[in-house]
């Protein structure tokens, strides 16, 4: 992957849990799909539409985007289940639109294309319009899910009720005001419980930090997962590690406020062991050295 590369939108969007059964499809009938023209006067919309930017019939008439791209050459959606849409911006860049499931033809439309039900799937409505991806020069209308497309952007929007977006778990960065918001938030609940992870306390105010982990405790009846132990945080300000509530003890639940941030270093299976989870926990803590210039006591 090149420099400029986040992530690659075969790892972004499958194998995270976003929808089950686009995780569980076979990779050979995928394809992506990249809208990069205006609408002709041959397809099932052109008496109301003909000329009409792809990017403008998706924002102003959504219901007719969705029936233009339901018009398909056979060939096209020959062995392929689902498609991955973008629409073309500038020379290489392509902006993602939704994850649809093919169900198949229903009827004929003109020139020996087929009106097709193309279902959007949910589980990425958290990424709709702002990936960004380089599709590359001169790859045609639509490529096979093998090719790999990087990530080039990944633009900040704001949810409506002030939650922060969940967008990769490499991304997390939380105050303590959002921690106590998102782990009651149902969709950041849903990430935060099928995952478990080492991660890391900064304190802004001084630099230092602590690190943990996450596992499953054979002897507790507690829920799996990151969930349960970072909403002891959000309760405390301190999780009751021994320095955190020395610290917050002496300053208050405010220093928390102003100067902790909740960040993941590595997520791990839910059903990953004590012993490989304390491993990596260890390995962090050297390489920050959280022992002696930071917050963790042993």
């Amino acid at each position: 992957m090149s420099t400029n590369s986040i992530i690659s939108i075969q790892e972004l969007l499958k194998g995270r849990g976003r929808n089950k059964e686009f995780d569980q499809a076979d990779p050979k009938r995928i394809k992506f799909f990249n809208h990069s023209t205006e609408v002709r006067n041959d397809c099932i919309i052109s008496n109301d539409y003909e000329g009409w930017p792809i990017y403008k019939l998706y924002q102003e008439q959504p219901a007719k985007f969705l029936e233009w791209q339901s018009e398909q050459q056979p060939i096209t959606m020959k062995d392929t289940d689902f498609i991955v849409v973008f629409i073309a911006e500038g020379h290489y860049e392509s902006r993602f639109i939704g994850v649809f499931k093919n169900c198949g033809p229903s009827h004929p439309t003109t020139h020996g294309s087929f009106y097709y039900d193309l279902k959007e799937v949910s589980g990425f409505e958290i990424l709709k319009e702002r990936v960004v991806i380089d599709w590359g020069k001169a790859q045609g209308f639509y490529q096979w899910w093998h090719k790999t497309k990087e990530v080039i952007r990944i633009e900040q929007k704001s949810r409506t009720d002030g939650i922060p977006m969940f967008t990769r778990y490499e991304d997390v960065k939380l105050s303590y005001k959002q921690l106590k918001t998102v782990v009651k938030d149902k969709e950041w609940q849903s990430k935060l419980n099928c995952q478990n992870c080492v991660y890391v306390i900064l304190d802004k105010k001084n630099g230092k930090q602590y690190v943990g982990v996450t596992y499953k405790d054979v002897n507790s009846s507690k829920k799996n997962g990151i969930l349960s132990r970072w909403t002891e945080y959000a309760d405390s300000g301190h999780g009751n590690n021994k320095k955190l509530v020395e610290l917050l003890k002496k300053e208050g639940i405010s220093y928390a406020e102003k100067n902790f941030q909740w960040s993941i270093l590595e997520t791990l299976s839910l059903n990953v062991t004590q012993k490989v989870a304390t491993d990596r926990e260890k390995l962090y803590k050297e390489k920050l050295g959280t022992r002696e210039h930071g917050y963790n006591g042993n």
